[in-house]
């Protein structure tokens, strides 16, 4: 299915620079700078209004800017906006398709108004998204997750080298969520970037490559995932209340360890450390402290996101004028 207008790998596919946006007093994107490398799945997060989809709008060239500009390909979007489009797919709202019609007479329909795709590709599609064997059936059987799958399938209709997912596995059964998540690498492996923007951290965390996180439209956090998520990960030490003091000087002082708390019953301690639970025991008991368990505990994209973004308000969650 790769064809030649698919970028390079590693060849950045799309850029921001400064991208701003104010709806009158309301600052919904604020100097976003992001990029997505052909071959990789970027997650892009932020809580409800946190200017997601606004930003979404300004890439595909539904919303203008403020301030700032959108580069796709090496080019400026405002400057060469129809010799770029072609060259991206999005699903932005749950796919339309005619009820009545099969999966491929949809996509046959789509295909005659995109100037014409050969029979063949919309055979390929249909095996990519799974739905070969249910391509006769009419699109008003099909499940949630096989309607989504086509909505994927009607974007790569022109090949293109960037794909925009928002929310495809929302309202889906775990199921349908899926069918759909496992389609999401697939697209990366053909060269394509994918950017996914959605609530559902899990998806996002076993997919994505990288993620950005913003808030009040201004980006807070990006990484790749596992950096990330090794970030939250830390020990869970249960010991006697009475030895907490001995025990958490003990602990900081093991090489590698860049945090100690104790809770306040003080028969758990959370440690975060770059090394293994081995040598902190060994700490441990050369004082005369006992652990009665050691566990290891990973961290995740969720608990980070919900530290990063406590306390968002209702005014944030305004912003894009639909609850993201």
């Amino acid at each position: 299915m790769r064809q030649e207008r698919l970028s390079a790998p590693g060849e950045v596919v799309l850029k921001t620079v400064g991208l701003t946006k104010r709806f009158d007093k309301i600052l919904a994107v604020d100097g976003l700078d992001m990029d997505i490398r052909a071959g990789e799945v970027l997650g892009f997060l932020g809580p409800n209004g946190s200017g997601k989809s606004t930003t979404v709008g300004m890439i595909l060239s539904l919303i203008s800017p403020t301030s700032g500009h959108v580069e796709l390909f090496g080019q400026d979007l405002t400057k060469h906006r129809d010799v770029i489009r072609r060259r991206v797919g999005a699903i932005i709202e749950t796919p339309a398709f005619y009820p009545y019609l099969s999966g491929r007479d949809n996509l046959r329909a789509l295909a005659t108004a995109a100037g014409g795709v050969p029979e063949g590709r919309i055979d390929e599609l249909l095996s990519l998204v799974g739905l070969d064997e249910r391509a006769g059936g009419k699109f008003k059987t099909y499940s949630l997750g096989m309607k989504q799958r086509l909505g994927i399938a009607s974007t790569l209709l022109t090949d293109p080298a960037l794909v925009i997912l928002d929310e495809p596995t929302n309202g889906l059964d775990p199921a349908g969520q899926r069918e759909v998540r496992g389609i999401i690498p697939r697209l990366a492996a053909e060269g394509r970037a994918v950017l996914l923007a959605s609530h559902l951290l899990n998806d996002v965390e076993q997919v994505c490559d990288r993620v950005i996180i913003i808030r009040r439209g201004a980006m807070i956090e990006q990484g790749r995932v596992g950096d990330l998520v090794s970030r939250g990960s830390h020990l869970d030490i249960e010991i006697r209340p009475d030895q907490v003091e001995v025990a958490l000087r003990a602990i900081r002082a093991v090489p590698g360890v860049t945090g100690a708390t104790a809770d306040e019953t003080g028969r758990r301690l959370t440690v975060v450390a770059e090394t293994d639970g081995s040598m902190i025991n060994r700490a441990l008991a050369e004082r005369g402290v006992y652990a009665s368990a050691i566990v290891p505990r990973r961290g995740s994209l969720e608990q980070l996101f919900l530290e990063l973004t406590e306390g968002s308000s209702p005014g944030e969650q305004a912003v894009d004028g639909r609850r993201k």
